[in-house]
């Protein structure tokens, strides 16, 4: 049986509640939901005809110079139209699907998550932390913007949870979702819009060890495909060695899931780290990396984003100070481009001001914009008394 509990209580141990988390999830209405393709809620490409939202704006986690936590809000061209201070360091960030909200979650193990009125930057409300949670850093909305996923940590059991809120009732948090591992991290919905895609990292963690890495000769990351109504667990699979941690990921419109390795293992040892799922396929795809690459990515990616017509993937490696592109069709590395500490990346369309392609930040304070063929279009930009943190968010 699946884990849950209502409210952020103990484990749930009978029938009753995961039935009484069922009913508040079917009570919440859904706008339109069918069984095809949907528009994406918490990624790279969320749309909607019925909301407010800025051309070319993208959001992002930050630092200033003395330490101070913000939630930025950029132009894609690099010009920033509003900044507000947070009480914790953030990672990821997501947006409503239909109205004009920004919320941007606290890394581990944080406590908030805040949520931004993305035109004028004012803090409309703050999401706690039940108790005995921490949230991961990221986070995703049902298709209609009713339900809010986050992946957190049920502290003393050690295990993971999807934290489930019900976006009409002020984030309201009405239960939980075993995730299916230790560690979730990123999530993304499915363009199914039923499924939820985590990638459980595998590495335990405890609030008073901080980031300390507690069982890394035990852990067992791995990928899962949830139903996020049931909770039911559609499709998992697991690296090749248990100690490559996925954690960051992005999906296509057709359902192409690509995500980056985190290796906890030697740094000597010669091991890939992009692997992909195909729609079709029953077991994940571990791409090859040719051996030039292999220590100077120096065994970490920190971000994925996928093109919009799914052929191309790019992932950061800021340690090794690289951009890669990866052919999705042959599944090989496609070319590289250097950016120092690159971190965060995020596929954009077309604006007025910029041609599609791929916006990378770094943790100088840096934005580059580079063009579909990979190749630099715009910058970088660099913006004074700023640290970008490892992801951004189209809004």
């Amino acid at each position: 049986m699946s884990n849950f509990s209502i409210g952020g209580g103990t484990r749930a141990s009978c029938a009753s509640q995961r039935r009484r988390l069922l009913q508040a999830l079917a009570s919440v209405p859904l706008m339109g939901l069918t069984g095809g393709q949907v528009a994406f809620a918490g990624g790279n490409n969320a749309t909607s005809g019925q909301d407010r939202r800025p051309a070319g704006v993208v959001i992002s986690a930050c630092d200033d110079e003395s330490g101070q936590h913000h939630a930025s809000c950029m132009r894609y061209s690099g010009e920033e139209r509003w900044r507000q201070p947070i009480n914790e360091r953030a990672h990821g960030a997501t947006r409503h699907p239909h109205k004009p909200w920004a919320l941007i979650f606290a890394r581990r193990p944080g406590q908030e998550i805040n949520v931004f009125d993305i035109e004028s930057g004012e803090r409309i409300t703050r999401i706690k932390a039940a108790p005995d949670r921490h949230f991961y850093g990221h986070g995703v909305f049902s298709p209609d913007g009713g339900l809010l996923y986050a992946t957190e940590n049920a502290i003393t059991r050690g295990e993971g949870r999807i934290g489930v809120y019900d976006a009409n009732r002020d984030f309201a948090r009405i239960g939980e979702f075993d995730s299916g591992g230790i560690g979730p991290h990123e999530i993304r919905l499915h363009p199914d819009g039923q499924q939820l895609i985590i990638a459980n990292g595998g590495i335990l963690t405890r609030p008073e060890t901080g980031r300390v890495k507690l069982n890394l000769d035990t852990m067992q990351p791995n990928l899962t495909l949830l139903d996020r109504i049931s909770g039911k667990v559609n499709w998992r699979d697991s690296p090749s060695h248990h100690q490559l941690s996925l954690r960051h990921l992005d999906v296509s419109r057709d359902g192409i899931i690509v995500a980056g390795y985190q290796y906890q293992g030697p740094p000597s040892d010669s091991r890939s780290l992009i692997v992909m799922k195909r729609p079709a396929s029953t077991a994940l795809e571990e791409l090859p990396l040719p051996m030039d690459y292999v220590s100077q990515l120096k065994q970490y990616i920190a971000s994925i984003a996928i093109s919009p017509d799914g052929t191309l993937a790019v992932a950061t490696a800021p340690r090794g100070n690289l951009i890669t592109l990866w052919n999705l069709d042959t599944g090989e590395l496609d070319s590289t481009l250097d950016f120092a500490d690159c971190a965060g990346v995020l596929a954009v369309p077309t604006t007025n001001e910029t041609p599609a392609g791929f916006v990378v930040s770094n943790g100088r304070g840096e934005w580059l914009l580079i063009d579909e063929d990979g190749l630099p279009a715009l910058g970088p930009v660099r913006l004074a008394n700023t640290h970008w943190d490892n992801h951004l968010a189209l809004m």
